[in-house]
């Protein structure tokens, strides 16, 4: 007799047999094979977690806080730095070297890269100084020489593939920076930083102009010690003996006039692509000064107040840098840095602040903010 669908399905709920499959094997699962995946699981997880670079087992929890896991210092060496490290028993990371303060799971993609920031200038506010002290930040490299290339025609059409040359090496996420301090005050540089990348950061020194000028000319005397006692002095250059004015043209008083050529590159670049940093306040707080910049770029406040000693030899600050065994080791700017300026004639610094007073009145209602001087 033939039996219906509905039949065949109510006979099965009623008896509880499933038909059997030709070839199927249905196995029992028990509570006992369940907790043994379990645990094999939680086992696996246990070794992937103690395997990883972050993980310490002396680090512990005390009870009712939260623990914060650090990496320990062998995490930021490359694989032949970790086994010297191990050998000898070095316990130090060279700071010189800019990739061992960088954790070795972060280093990504080293190559060459196209600068974000431009330190623009101004020649002798304290531009040196700054790379300097940049080169304390581990997220920040910086070209080791000035390179001229928006303000060299010759340079700038060699085109940005040459450019990238000569830039240092870089990790992913670390700024790549390059300081030439007559960008600032060079009239092609501007347009040519902004066909290049318009979102360009740039730092700029100033410094109150009078004494940068003296500075400036005082570099320039001593660039030839054979001839320094036979190069004129600053008021013979800065005045024109014909009419007894302010010679504008001299190339040592040209990078002073900071509101004429601010107003160039604001054409081009919003102020707040601009940082400007009180170039004689880096040589009283230089800490204060890297807050700010570490700030305008981003990054993470790892330039600490005990990178900056003051020493009395010197009369200014000079950078506390990682020695041997813990120990810490002073390393001061160029013997060029800090030299005493020659007297310059009272009638000559009248007519100096008459020429600047107007004009820094301009560039502190450009930029919205005041200096000293």
């Amino acid at each position: 007799m033939k039996m219906s669908l509905n039949s065949y399905v109510y006979h099965e709920e009623q008896t509880g047999i499933l038909p059997r499959a030709k070839g199927l094997c249905c196995r029992r699962v028990t509570k006992t094979k369940i907790l043994g995946l379990l645990v094999l699981v939680g086992i696996g997880l246990f070794l992937l977690t103690i395997s990883g670079p972050h993980y310490d087992m002396n680090q512990k929890m005390e009870s009712g806080s939260r623990r914060r896991i650090l990496p320990k210092i062998t995490d930021y060496m490359d694989p032949v730095d970790k086994a010297k490290f191990g050998s000898v028993g070095n316990n130090r990371l060279d700071r010189g070297n800019i990739q061992n303060n960088i954790p070795f799971h972060k280093k990504r993609d080293y190559r060459q890269r196209l600068p974000t920031c431009l330190i623009i200038g101004v020649k002798k506010a304290g531009t040196g100084a700054m790379v300097q002290y940049l080169k304390l930040h581990p997220d920040i490299v910086v070209a080791d020489r000035e390179l001229n290339f928006f303000d060299y025609e010759r340079n700038y059409n060699l085109g940005f593939d040459y450019y990238k040359t000569l830039m240092p090496m870089s990790y992913e996420g670390q700024i790549t920076m390059e300081k030439t301090s007559n960008y600032f005050h060079n009239k092609e540089t501007e347009w040519r930083v902004h066909s290049m990348n318009s979102s360009m950061k740039m730092i700029l020194l100033v410094r109150e102009p009078i004494a940068r000028a003296v500075s400036d000319y005082l570099q320039r005397k001593l660039k030839d010690k054979d001839t320094m006692d036979l190069q004129p002095t600053f008021e013979e250059l800065i005045i024109r003996p014909k009419n007894g004015k302010i010679n504008e043209g001299y190339p040592g008083i040209r990078p002073s006039f900071y509101y004429k050529h601010m107003v160039r590159w604001l054409k081009y670049f919003p102020l707040t692509q601009f940082h400007i940093v009180d170039g004689d306040n880096l040589v009283r707080n230089p800490y204060e000064e890297m807050f700010a910049v570490e700030n305008f770029l981003g990054l993470p406040h790892l330039i600490t107040r005990d990178r900056f000693v003051f020493s009395e030899k010197k009369g200014f600050y000079c950078m506390s840098l990682d020695g041997v065994n813990g120990t810490r080791q002073e390393q001061c700017l160029s013997k060029g840095k800090g030299r005493k300026h020659p007297d310059i004639d009272e009638g000559v610094m009248e007519m100096l602040t008459d020429l600047f007073r107007p004009l820094n009145q301009q560039f502190y209602k450009l930029i919205g903010r005041k200096f000293d001087w």
